[in-house]
């Protein structure tokens, strides 16, 4: 099977890796490319993160939004499954435990940006629209980085015990992926973990790397995903242990 990522970042050299031995892996980065390629499956890897995106909507609206649209509708035209890494921040964090159908509210650009450009390339048909868990490693420009650095250097970690979410490592989402493509998954699946605190998390990570944490009362929040239907993929990812497998990244990286 040829599949196309949009960039060489983190996220496609990762598919790349657990795709590559099975699987013709190419780089799509315009809609001319995807013509002459011509690939089976498109993964749409490139994009702003959200702490760059609030702070330059127009470069998030730009990439995260048209960018993806326009080689989405390039797919479409050859018949190529478009796979989109979507995010939890489309929602509000109000309710917590999200379910695919449940009604988005994005409160930051760059959930805006993801919400737009999903609903868009499932208007084209033939999609498969991940919806993401807080996505993570050692490097990865997510929420929970400035966690992980402060953790690996050993610093006192300040964390919400009222802050809820599902998480999921950069190796993982790889790995499910390529579940999903074998299984010929399609629609919208939330791709996440079991739901866990922030003050839970910092847990994890004082495991990994040995520092201190103080657990705070703070805002309420829940972002957490229902991941039933990766579940009927047999597809379960635990919150614990994709934070532990940081261990096994720090050793590759010392």
């Amino acid at each position: 099977m040829k599949i196309a990522v949009t960039d060489e970042g983190e996220i496609a050299r990762s598919l790349a890796r657990f795709l590559g031995k099975d699987n013709e892996i190419v780089i799509v980065d315009s809609p001319s490319k995807v013509m002459k390629e011509r690939p089976e499956a498109i993964i749409h890897t490139y994009e702003i993160p959200a702490v760059e995106s609030i702070g330059n909507p127009p470069l998030a609206w730009s990439f995260n939004t048209w960018y993806a649209i326009n080689i989405a509708r390039a797919g479409s035209k050859i018949g190529s499954l478009n796979v989109f890494l979507s995010t939890f921040l489309i929602y509000d964090g109000r309710k917590g435990f999200y379910k695919e159908h449940n009604t988005p509210n994005p409160l930051n650009y760059y959930g805006l940006t993801k919400l737009v450009a999903e609903t868009s390339i499932i208007s084209l048909g033939n999609y498969l629209i991940l919806r993401l868990g807080a996505l993570f490693s050692l490097t990865y420009k997510g929420l929970l980085l400035p966690f992980i650095r402060a953790s690996a250097m050993g610093k006192i970690l300040k964390c919400n015990k009222n802050f809820f979410l599902s998480v999921i490592d950069i190796n993982s989402l790889a790995k499910i992926v390529k579940v999903l493509l074998d299984k010929e998954a399609r629609g919208v699946i939330n791709v996440g973990s079991n739901r866990v605190s922030l003050a839970d998390v910092c847990s994890f990570l004082s495991d990994v790397f040995g520092n201190e944490i103080i657990t705070i009362d703070g805002m309420q929040r829940d972002f957490s995903l229902d991941n039933w239907l990766l579940r009927t993929y047999n597809i379960k990812i635990d919150a614990r242990e994709s934070i532990m497998g940081l261990i096994e990244h720090k050793l590759l990286n010392n």
